[in-house]
């Protein structure tokens, strides 16, 4: 009976044609390495490729079918190749079809992915909206991801992101080569005059139109990279345009006063000018608050991410510029709405303004009174061990990366102004730590190799756990996951130099360090070069809990343990740093959509398993669980530790069950405790409700006690930064849920 038809995989009935068995068979056959000089083998393929067709067709048509299905058709190819004795072709034709089986599942999960965005974006990132915009870049980046797992990504990492034990952050722009984040040298742009891609800015020459181009470079800059970009030194920078201010309104007020025919009175015309220039300096930065949490980038689908760091030019006119963006963080935007950005980071300096009657004291006092009703200031501490000897402020994201000491620099040189984290991949340590629990049997290879392992990095298990195997097998495999992890950023920093200066308009031609210096059509390896490469990690507690059965909030040993790991991932880095005179930094990740992406995967893996995979979430990096009862000042000591090993960025928060309004006095106790233990970066988080209809703030749960509305504003931090929580993903809602207040 003559076969007619066939049906593909997706239901489509198409007609049957035996060409395209003849051609699967060939390909088989030939390999794709027949060369034209190799013809009689060739042809010899030909025939082989051609009888095998004709059994095939025999065979189906004794069947008696008129419509036969794809898969039944290749069961048969499969089956006559062998018969026919040609064993080795048997084999290729397998891998053939299983590779191309491989294709169709990855594109049926694109397209799956496409499907899902265009109903609703992705929560991964809070800070992403959910019109057309942002569904489209979603649905670019899930086609990017699919290109780079398909063709940038060596098969050993690709096995171990398939695992879940590593993960590289910000892989569907690992295409595109771009960086994730950079420390803007603001100075620099507004006095030299910038060119966006589309004509030349002037240097401004008043404070208002200095603030409006900070917003304008910000924008520019992150629609050429992922991440993102933070002013370091706001109050110097914009000093500068504050004096021009002044000198703005002394002329006009001069030339007004001669006007009217009234005598010069310098005195009084300096007192009015610098009246009028702060209040353009409040307004400046009003405008500037305002923009950054309405102008979008990336083609509309979000705003920028962006962080100012101030707190530590105690000149004049940096004092007027930290006082009034403060002010204007204060009072909200238009209807006194909290606002989402800039993040604000206050710099504390001993001698500048820690201390009372020093310089900037009663700013930082001033800012813990914003921080106490708005979530922002965060405060990093610049005396801290972590950047000791470093010649300049450090400044921070608010999601907490870091930049310090750069391999490629003399001291004389040093400085965390542009520059950047190049790429960060994050290790899933409960992860490693169900392995080697449930996977992996220890042998004396582990032993042997836990032994040199320990002795080269000086690992000291506590005497607690001295006989615990499976702690050996961890340490194994994390110094594998470990050197993974380099390798891949390696790999993805030498596929990010061989793009050119053209390919990032703005970041390459405006911004990142040593740009300047490369002419159109030069690669940009030298200067991202300047940059790190971080590794992160996540999950210490739930790392713990697996490997001894606590965390390190309830037992002192398994806190040992936790340094022990960590310390062990820095020296890992440092080693990287070393070998390849590059700036390999570790980083406590921000781990917004993977603490649900790693767990989710460790449950279908592992199953549920008390105090691992038992919740929605793993534990942000080295912090306490947050739904542990602990107090304040020792959840300060346990996480205190662990800042001075995470070079590449960290931060630790206390949770407070309301607004500490104007209790300065409170949370400064907070910080000087933050400050005597060591800490680099930190945040003093509480609810922030708003009722939309009347303005009632406050802890409201359900609807306003004033007018009944359940129209409620509920602005939480999420690794850093805020957002409304109905933009969390579902992890970090349930992560909000289960946050305990700290106790005294």
């Amino acid at each position: 009976m003559l076969i007619r038809n066939i049906v593909k995989r997706d239901g489509r009935v198409i007609d049957f044609d035996s060409r395209k068995i003849y051609n699967a068979v060939l390909k088989a056959f030939t390999d794709g390495n027949c060369a034209k000089k190799e013809m009689p083998q060739k042809e010899e393929s030909k025939k082989n490729a051609d009888a095998i067709t004709k059994e095939v067709i025999r065979r189906l048509q004794l069947e008696g079918n008129k419509t036969v299905q794809v898969e039944h058709v290749q069961d048969i190819v499969e089956r006559v190749i062998s018969d026919l004795g040609f064993f080795d072709i048997s084999k290729k034709y397998i891998l053939y079809r299983n590779k191309r089986s491989i294709e169709r599942k990855r594109k049926e999960r694109v397209y799956k992915r496409i499907s899902d965005i265009i109903k609703a974006t992705d929560r991964e990132n809070a800070n992403v909206g959910n019109g057309p915009s942002s569904k489209l870049l979603q649905i670019a980046e899930t086609a990017s991801r699919d290109y780079s797992e398909s063709f940038l990504t060596a098969e050993d990492v690709k096995k171990a992101m398939d695992d879940n034990y590593i993960y590289p952050h910000d892989y569907s722009w690992f295409g595109v080569g771009t960086t994730t984040c950079t420390f803007i040298k603001l100075s620099r742009l507004l006095h030299d005059g910038f060119n966006t891609g589309h004509g030349f800015i002037r240097p401004p020459k008043r404070i208002k139109t200095a603030a409006q181009l900070a917003c304008i470079i910000f924008q520019a800059n992150q629609n050429d990279q992922h991440g993102g970009q933070a002013y370091g030194f706001f109050d110097r920078d914009m000093a500068k345009y504050v004096g021009l201010e002044r000198q703005w309104q002394i002329r006009q007020l001069d030339r007004t006063f001669e006007t009217l025919g009234i005598d010069e009175d310098m005195e009084k015309i300096y007192e009015i000018a610098d009246k009028y220039t702060r209040e353009e300096t409040f307004q400046a930065m009003e405008s500037l608050v305002h923009n950054l949490n309405s102008m979008h980038s990336r083609a509309g689908a979000q705003v920028p991410f962006t962080s100012i760091n101030v707190g530590t030019d105690t000149s004049k006119d940096g004092r007027i510029v930290t006082e009034s963006l403060l002010k204007a963080y204060e009072n909200g935007l238009g209807k006194g709405e909290q606002a989402l950005f800039p993040n604000i980071i206050f710099k504390i300096r001993k001698g500048i303004n820690w201390e009372e009657g020093t310089a900037n004291h009663d700013l930082l006092m001033y800012s813990l009174k914003v921080s106490s009703k708005r979530l922002f200031p965060n405060y990093v501490f610049e005396d801290c061990s972590l950047f000791k000897g470093f010649p300049t402020d450090v400044p921070v994201m608010g999601c907490r990366t870091i930049v310090t000491w750069n391999r490629h620099k003399d001291k004389e040189h040093q400085t965390c102004e542009e520059r950047g984290n190049d790429s960060f991949t994050t290790i899933n340590l409960p992860g490693i730590a169900l392995k080697s629990r449930f996977y992996v049997k220890y042998n004396q290879e582990i032993e042997a190799k836990f032994n040199e392992i320990s002795k080269k990095y000086d690992i000291c298990i506590p005497e607690k756990f001295k006989d615990n195997d499976m702690l050996k097998t961890f340490f194994t495999e994390l110094d594998y996951y470990s050197d993974l992890v380099i390798e891949q950023l390696l790999e993805r920093l030498a596929y990010q130099s061989t793009f050119i200066k053209e390919d990032f308009p703005f970041l390459m031609s405006e911004v990142w360090m040593g740009c300047k210096d490369l002419k159109n059509g030069e690669t940009v390896g030298d200067a991202i070069k300047n940059g790190t490469l971080g590794t992160g990690f996540i999950g210490l507690a739930e790392a713990l809990y697996s490997l001894v059965g606590s965390h390190h909030g309830e037992d002192s040993d398994a806190d040992s343990l936790g340094y022990e790991i960590v310390k062990f991932i820095r020296k890992k880095v440092d080693e990287a740093s070393e070998n390849n005179d590059l700036n390999f930094s570790l980083l406590a990740t921000p781990a917004e959509g993977l603490c649900e992406k790693f767990v989710e995967r460790d449950k279908v893996k592992f199953g549920i398993v008390k105090g691992v995979t038992d919740k929605a979430w793993y534990t942000n990096s080295f912090h306490v669980p947050v739904e542990f009862p602990i107090s304040i000042f020792k959840k300060i000591e346990i996480e205190g530790k662990f800042h001075h090993l995470c070079n590449g960025g960290h931060i630790s928060y206390v949770e407070l069950k309301e607004a500490p309004l104007d209790n300065t006095k409170g949370m400064y106790s907070i910080l000087n405790c933050m400050e005597k233990n060591d800490m680099g970066y930190v945040a003093i988080n509480f609810p922030v409700d708003r009722c939309r209809k009347c303005g009632n703030t406050g802890v409201i749960e359900g609807n306003c006690p004033i007018c009944g509305s359940d129209d409620i504003s509920r602005i939480r931090r999420i690794t850093g930064y805020l957002a409304e929580l109905s933009n969390f993903n579902h992890a970090k809602r349930e992560e909000v849920k289960h946050r305990l207040p700290h106790g005294m």
